[in-house]
Parts: structure tokens; sequence; C-alpha cells
């Protein structure tokens, strides 16, 4: 008995989330009501979307009830040659999105991309093209002919004694076409229509010749975008709205009224919001449901962002990544207003605007790359070790996940932010860097060396720090003063015990920054660690170290 793969159940309210797959016959899924199908198929992605539609028996019903993104999406993973049962079953208004979404560059009607669907549309058969004529706006239809074609002559030559003509409504026209593709592709189109819709045919031909094509072009350009911003898909200048910064001590919660738009009648716009999971304190209130509207609200949000971000909606996997990174950073928004009350979390979930809860999600980490940003164009920043550059400069790259320390406690192992611990511990690491600048900039008693403006490489501060210790064991006072070749034997001798730091140099050290700088013992155990690296490999002959390098030596510096 054939069987078909199904997603198995899994609940977070209106998201349903994929794990792991089984089987059932084809007798039991087509046992199933409609809507237990449409959760399935909700749950599903590209080939295993396409099977449980084209397998279900009710097929008719069930494309109609997807959204036109979640449409969108399963024909371009698919390919969209090899979607034309699901293009015959679509809705007019579904095939619109379509075009919108597949077909223009800019505000330009893409000429390739626009005979290319035309092609795919004729596919279809001429049910689906006479429904085209009579429900699609013509202006559109109108729009994607006059990029392919130039009328010669209409209906002013039309003579009622011409017997030919009389015969042949097509023949009204004389048609010149930009290329034989679209000749065949187009003159098939009209053929039909004149054939079986003749006054949808008569309408757009006579729209195709009166209607200058810049014109038409900017006119079906704005409806498409009309269209597009009920989706929440918008031109990406305003969509950066949403990266507006709002200051999380003052953020205010609540004052949501209605929210609607056009697109609200689409149909299971929670579909699309199974294409990422969402975790944390936003998972459990999810998990208790969400209604038509607030579904409709999240999807918007998300394809806002995208807008702002120039992702393109064809992608999977780029929706996926555009969908988490938006439950990310309003779970983030959440935790910092609610902490773990569930209850308090919902409330706010439901009474303020999405849009709103995400720009201070995002504002939360803006503030901490506002402090990175000061880091890196102050004194200290040219000096910094590695661990605490690559944080810094991670920082500031990553718009909504920044670097923070990682599972494995490795400090340049960067994860997205997802929580308000995962913001505490970047928070606590930025901090570490601040007192460190404290510590160079006003509480050791020598200045950071001056570099010459065309150096490529500078001594990194956990150099700088180790030099000016070497200098004062060797009785020279505590300053960056570059070291000799020769001091290295003398510094082992003073430091080592059985090949290790002697445990009176570690005490030395640790209770001179405890006085000093108490919050850096961080810096001080790196410090140790490098010096154990030099030290352990000195060659006692040569007093040369592979790790030598990382204090200032005379023969470089």
């Amino acid at each position: 008995m054939t069987k078909i793969s199904l997603p198995a159940k899994h609940h977070a309210g209106d998201l349903t989330l994929l794990r792991q797959e089984h089987n059932i016959s084809l007798t039991e899924y087509n046992a199933l009501t409609i809507d237990e199908q449409l959760h399935l198929i909700h749950q599903a992605r590209g080939k295993q979307k396409y099977d449980l539609l084209i397998n279900a028996q009710q097929v008719e019903k069930l494309v109609p009830q997807l959204h036109p993104q979640e449409l969108y999406l399963t024909i371009n993973e698919l390919g969209a040659e090899y979607s034309t049962e699901l293009l015959m079953l679509a809705t007019t208004e579904q095939l619109t999105t379509l075009l919108d979404l597949d077909c223009w560059d800019a505000d330009n009607l893409s000429p390739v991309l626009s005979l290319y669907w035309l092609q795919l549309l004729l596919s279809t058969g001429e049910e689906k093209i006479c429904q085209l004529a009579r429900q699609m706006e013509p202006e559109i239809l109108a729009l994607f002919l006059k990029k392919h074609l130039t009328i010669i002559r209409g209906l002013e030559a039309y003579d009622d004694d011409d017997v030919e003509n009389a015969k042949r409504l097509e023949g009204i026209y004389d048609i010149e076409y930009s290329s034989e593709d679209a000749a065949k592709t187009i003159g098939a189109i009209l053929k039909i229509w004149s054939d079986r819709e003749q006054e949808s045919y008569l309408l757009i031909m006579e729209m195709i010749r009166s209607e200058i094509l810049p014109v038409l072009e900017e006119e079906v350009y704005q409806t498409r975008n009309n269209r597009l911003l009920d989706l929440g898909i918008i031109p990406a200048l305003e969509a950066r709205e949403i990266y507006s910064y709002k200051d999380p001590e003052t953020f205010n919660t609540g004052g949501k009224s209605d929210f609607h738009l056009e697109a609200d009648i689409l149909k299971n716009p929670a579909a699309l919001l199974t294409q990422a999971e969402p975790h944390n304190l936003l998972a459990e209130i999810l998990a208790s449901g969400i209604d038509h509207d607030l579904a409709c609200e999240l999807l918007f949000l998300a394809n806002r962002k995208m807008s702002a971000d120039n992702i393109d909606v064809a992608e999977a996997d780029s929706v996926a990544e555009t969908f988490q990174s938006t439950y990310d950073t309003l779970n983030l928004a959440l935790e910092f207003l609610a902490g773990t009350d569930l209850d308090r979390a919902d409330t706010v979930f439901r009474n303020t605007y999405l849009l709103n809860l995400f720009q201070l999600g995002y504002s939360l980490i803006k503030k901490l790359q506002i402090r990175a940003k000061n880091i890196s164009t102050g004194q200290i920043y040219p000096f910094l070790d590695y661990p605490e550059l690559l944080f810094i400069d991670s920082l500031q790259l990553i718009s909504l996940a920044p670097a923070q320390k990682g599972a494995d406690d490795k400090e340049d192992n960067l994860q997205p932010i997802t929580s308000i611990k995962d913001l505490e511990r970047v928070e606590q690491r930025l901090k570490q860097i601040e007192l460190l600048q404290d510590l160079f900039i006003t509480k050791l008693p020598f200045n950071l060396p001056t570099i010459e403006a065309e150096t490529e490489q500078y001594p990194s501060l956990s150099g700088i720090f180790l030099t000016a210790v070497a200098n004062q064991l060797l009785g020279k006072g505590f300053a960056p003063i570059p070291l000799s070749m020769t001091d290295l034997a003398l510094l082992k001798n003073e430091t080592f015990s059985d090949n290790q730091i002697s445990a009176a140099f570690r005490r030395d050290i640790q209770e001179s920054m405890q006085q000093l700088a108490p919050d850096c013992d961080f810096f001080i155990q790196f410090c140790l660690d490098i010096w154990t690296q030099i030290f352990q490999e000195l060659d006692e002959v040569t007093n040369e170290s592979p790790y030598a390098d990382s204090l200032l030596l005379a023969e470089k510096w």
C-alpha cells in the first residue's frame, strides 16, 4: 500500500513545529478532515508539502486555503516548472501575489520573468487562462502583454464586410511581437481569450493600445506595492523603521488598538510562522495559542524585517532565518519586560504592538553596540588582545546576533543572543573590557605606547602589561620598556619553579592587581597563561621561545 510521509505533531499554539517524520497510508490520510489535512500541510516544506497536497482527494479545496506566501515558497522550493498542478488550482488572488513577488525588478516589470510566467500560466490550461481574463485586474494582464507586443492595427480598421475578420475576432488586431517565444506564448493566450472571453479580450487589447507603457507600468507598480504593503512587504527604506531605537528604560507596554489590514482576510497566516521555532518565554506564550489577527501581525513583522534586510522572500532558508531572528528578538524584549512571569509576558505580547516589542529587543542589543563602538574608537582599541578584539568587532557587526561567550566557554565562540541570560553574559564581558580600558588609561603608572601611523602591528595589552612586570622584576621600574633576549633567562629563573609559574610570583601579581583593579582578574589569568607559554617553551641556550613575541622585545620594538 502506498504511503506518504507526514511531519510529527508538536504544538506551540498556532505554530505546529516540525519534529520527526512518520508514514501513513493514503487511505488513512484521506480519511482526515480538510482541517486536519491542512494542519499537516502547513507543517511540511517543499516536496513533502507538495506530496501532501497532490495526494489529497480534495486537493482542489486545499490549495486555495494556502496563504499566498506559503504557496510561493512551496513553488520556489519545487521549481515553478514542476508546480503546474498547484498553479491550476490556485485562486486568482494567490496567482496575483505570485506575480507581484516574482516578476518585478525594482519598479520595472522584468521582460524575462513576465514571459516565463505567461508560459507557466499557459501550461495550466484553457480554463485557467479564461479565469484569469475574467478575474485578474485587466491592468496587470495588459502590462504583462504590452511588455512583449505592439498592436499595429485595431478596431478602427474593422470592416463588417471583411468576411475573414468577421469569422475570427483576433483578426481585428495586427500584432508585432518582441520575439518568437513571445509570439508563440502570447499568441496562444490571445487565441483562447478571443474565442472564449471576447469581452475581456477586447478590454485588455484596447488597454494595451491606449496606455503608454511607462504610465501603465507605474500604475500597476503602485497597486502591486499596495497589495504587498498589506502583507507587510514594503520598500526597504520605509521598512528600516523596524530598527528604530527605543530606550529600554522608558519603554511603555500596551496601547495596541485593533490591528487590521486588508490582507487579514488571507487564510492561514500561521502556516508561515512554522518556518522557525520560538524558544524560551515566547514559546511558552505561543503554547496557549494565538488568534488570526495576532498571527497576521507576527507575519507582517517578519515580512517587514525581510524588506528591511533585502531578503529574497523566495529563499526558504533565508525566510526561516528571518523568522528565527524575529522570534529571538521578541523573546528578548519579553524577558526584559516580564522576567519569568508568564502571565505578565502574555499580557504584554497581546496588548503591545509587536513592531514596538521588536524595536525594544533590537534596542537592548543596540545599547551594547554603542558601548562597543565607544571602545573601538578609544585609545585602548588598537592594543586589545585577540579575544577582546574579536568580541568588540563582532558585537558591532552582527545586527541582531552579537557575540557572546559560547557554550564551551571559549570567548571567541560567537552565538546569537536569544534571551536575557545571553544578554547579561554579553554585558558582563563588555563591562570587563571597559574596566580594562579604565585600568590602562587611568590607573597604571604608564601611558600606552605611541605607535607611528604606518605601523601595521600593535603590541597587545597583555604584552605591554607583562613587559612592565618583567622590567619591575629586573629592577628597572614598572614600565613597558622593551626587553632584551638575554633578559628572558633571568625572568624564568625569577618566576618559574618545576617548569611552572612559582606560587609566589602568581600571588604577588594577583594581590597587586586586586588592590589596583579588583574586577580585572580575567585579564591577570590571561596574562599568567601567556607567561607560562613563553617560559615553558624557552630554550635556555638560545633564549628563544615561539611565544616570545608576546612581550615587547628590543629587537622588534
